[in-house]
């Protein structure tokens, strides 16, 4: 027996006092969908009066009480709005439509969404800014279906292979006549994904030459390692860097400063020449450079992480070749402020933490990425994989409590394998002239039923266990980013490609390409050694030999015109297990 009751859209629990008949009712069925909202189409005498009229309750309450279990009680079975005014309303029969919406149905789902943002099937750096918020976005990833209870209106998700309600085991109680085996799309073998990270590499300091310079001098016999000696030391005072004074490549002078040490540091020295005319006696300068250099620099980088998932599924084409691959291309931007705020960064944090680094896809939160690429790849094949439909037919009662959160299976021998399991993905309960059915239609995924295990690697440098974890590269170890269905090799032994500097290791001796003591002070000694018959030459001479220095330190920029510096990560995946639930193989 059946009850219909209308009532107001805060109604939301039923009780005894709808147990009543609002409608005489006809024909009726309950219709759900995977990912759809629950349906009611009942058939009633026409109440010839404005359904829809100011005032009028607009949320119904259809209710069921087993005849042939009568104390069980009345058992509510659908509750939604009327979506619209009958069609034909001038005949004694008119069909009533009924959705099972909630009213605050958007707000429920954006506040689920948010809980969902989790790794590794989140991670906002692959998501346009302006689709963040928008909740089919967050489960891309997950392979599940947003769900609607038709009775309770509760919003939720539910895994597209797996039934958070549990399963519903049939065995052979359906009408036998009613099964029907459906194939569907092939389904995905492979799935080519292409991810391209980009962040400009942004980094400002000071570093100290002052030692490079030093040793430069005492290489050239022109002092000690501490200081620097010279017989023309005032006009290399004199010509000393001011902070500020540009170098090119990305530096410019900072702070230096060069003081005279000799008479009063250290003892007073002279080059003495006798000459024929006269003794030359020319002072060695002793000083102590102070030499630094500043970098304010920002040179534009790019990652590019490919890698193809395939699926360890049984056959279903018979040419080899003929199953459509998937292509997914993504990127996004390392130095987006995406991440929870920090003290560091009160304003977001950048996915890449320090925009000063080499590399983004090696770090910790660049793993993370490559995780939910590997979960988009996954849901795109299991969905696919899901390509069997099984329909049949089961007596009403045995179908009041289906639902798109549970789990079905039948046995059958004209089934392949002789059974066959499967989410549900849609099912109906109709009552129409004293016939009372449910009809449900499984989807079965067409996998081998395989795990796959990670694998320790071999270590490149020291016996294992002689370090911790983490402190040398393992090879061929893998990764396993979702248990038991998928792994990856690591790839943390690519270097960036790039010129080399570490502007977290800013040292002056792997900064300076060369530092040339031009006149040192053995060679101006030399001259004027040259000129010993003439005082007055001999300081000409001098003058023509005075100290200089030349040097170059490495490039910091880029040209704008030239190509960021790019590195490619080939990553290496295992085949994605996908679970069996109908055997296409069985003997």
């Amino acid at each position: 027996m059946f009850y219909f009751a209308w009532a107001d859209a805060a109604d939301t629990t039923f009780g005894p006092s709808f147990e009543i008949e609002d409608e005489q009712m006809i024909a009726l069925e309950i219709g759900h969908k995977e990912g759809e909202h629950a349906s009611l189409a009942m058939t009633v005498e026409n109440p010839r009066i404005g359904l829809l009229s100011t005032g009028r309750m607009q949320w119904g309450w259809l209710s069921w009480l087993d005849d042939a279990n009568p104390t069980a009680g009345v058992e509510p079975l659908f509750f939604g709005r009327i979506v619209g005014v009958p069609s034909e309303p001038q005949g004694n029969q008119v069909t009533l439509n009924f959705v099972a919406r909630p009213a605050d149905y958007d707000a429920q789902k954006l506040a689920l969404a948010e809980t969902l943002k989790e790794a590794p099937w989140w991670d906002p750096i692959w998501i346009r800014a302006d689709s963040r918020s928008d909740p089919d976005a967050v489960i891309e990833a997950r392979a599940v279906r947003y769900h609607v209870d038709r009775v309770s209106l509760d919003v939720t998700v539910s895994d597209i292979l797996t039934g958070e309600d549990g399963l519903v085991d049939f065995g052979g109680a359906f009408i036998s006549d009613s099964l029907d085996i459906a194939f569907d799309s092939p389904p995905v073998r492979r799935v080519f994904v292409e991810a391209s990270i980009t962040w400009d590499q942004v980094a400002a300091g000071v570093v100290d030459f002052s030692q490079p310079l030093l040793d430069a001098f005492k290489a050239a016999g022109s002092g000690n390692g501490f200081n620097i000696r010279s017989l023309t030391g005032d006009g290399l005072m004199q010509d000393f860097p001011e902070e500020d004074d540009s170098i090119g490549g990305g530096w410019k002078f900072g702070p230096c400063s060069i003081t005279r040490t000799d008479g009063f540091a250290v003892p007073q020295d002279y080059s003495q020449v006798v000459m024929t005319n006269g003794t030359g006696q020319f002072p060695i300068w002793t000083m102590k450079p102070v030499l630094q250099a500043a970098y304010d620099v920002s040179r534009a980088r790019e990652e590019v992480l490919t890698f193809t998932l395939e699926a360890d599924c049984q056959a279903l084409l018979t040419e080899p070749g003929d199953e459509e691959v998937i292509a997914i291309n993504v990127s996004g931007q390392a130095d987006e402020l995406i991440d929870p705020a920090s003290t560091d960064f009160p304003e977001g944090a950048p996915a890449i933490g320090d925009v000063r680094a080499r590399a983004y896809f090696p770090t910790t939160r660049g793993l993370r990425s490559l995780d939910y690429l590997v979960a988009l790849a996954r849901a795109n094949i299991l969905e696919r994989a899901r390509c069997i439909s099984a329909s049949f037919t089961v007596p009403f009662r045995a179908g009041i409590d289906l639902s798109c959160r549970k789990n079905a299976s039948i046995a059958d021998p004209r089934i392949p394998g002789g059974e066959a399991t499967g989410k549900i993905i849609g099912y109906s309960l109709s009552a129409k002239d004293g016939a009372l059915f449910a009809t449900v239609t499984i989807g079965c995924t067409i996998g081998k039923g395989n795990t796959v295990t990670t694998v320790p690697g071999t270590p490149v440098y020291v016996d294992a266990g002689y370090v911790e974890d983490g402190y040398q590269v393992q090879s061929g170890m893998t990764v396993m980013p979702i248990a038991g269905e998928v792994t990856y090799e690591d790839f943390s032994a690519i270097p960036p490609v790039d010129d080399g500097v570490d502007f977290f290791d800013m040292r002056a001796a792997d900064l300076v390409e060369q530092i040339t003591i031009i006149n040192p002070l053995p060679t101006q000694q030399a001259v004027l050694s040259a000129f010993k018959p003439d005082l007055a030459a001999a300081i000409e001479a001098l003058n023509q030999v005075f100290t200089e220095v030349d040097g170059d330190l490495k490039k910091l920029t880029i040209g704008s015109d030239d190509p960021p510096f790019k590195t490619l990560y080939p990553i290496t995946v295992s085949q994605l297990m996908v679970p069996k639930t109908i055997d296409l193989e069985a003997a």
